[in-house]
């Protein structure tokens, strides 16, 4: 008599080796996310600096403005709101950017906090 099927053991080794591919698999696609997610927040803050350096030159040179609001920027039209998105918790970015007018040079950093 023949035996053509698998065996009980052949299936669930099968199995066992599947559900650890799968799991080392899922384990490296969420650091790839998370690593993107960080990626993206940088770049994303360092365009809102280079943005709050073109608010900077056109309204805030001659009323000594040393920080600038990310929702100043979005109600005055020089940001769209869906690109201040927070890539973690898909939430408006709540800082604002830090305006250092030295003579030498004017230096633009994103800060966690808004404006007070």
């Amino acid at each position: 008599m023949k035996n053509n099927g698998y065996t009980l053991a052949e299936l669930l080794a099968t199995l066992v080796i599947l559900g650890l591919l799968c799991t080392i698999t899922l384990a490296s696609v969420s650091g790839i996310l998370t690593n993107s997610k960080d990626s993206l927040s940088k770049v994303q803050k360092e365009k809102l600096e280079d943005i709050a350096e073109v608010y900077y030159l056109k309204e805030g040179m001659s009323t000594n403005v040393t920080c600038v609001n990310i929702s100043t920027l979005v109600d005055k039209g020089y940001v769209d709101s869906k690109e201040v998105l927070d890539p973690k918790t898909r939430k408006i970015l709540p800082g604002s950017i830090k305006i250092e007018d030295t003579s030498i040079n004017i230096t633009y950093t994103y800060q966690e906090s808004a404006c007070s």
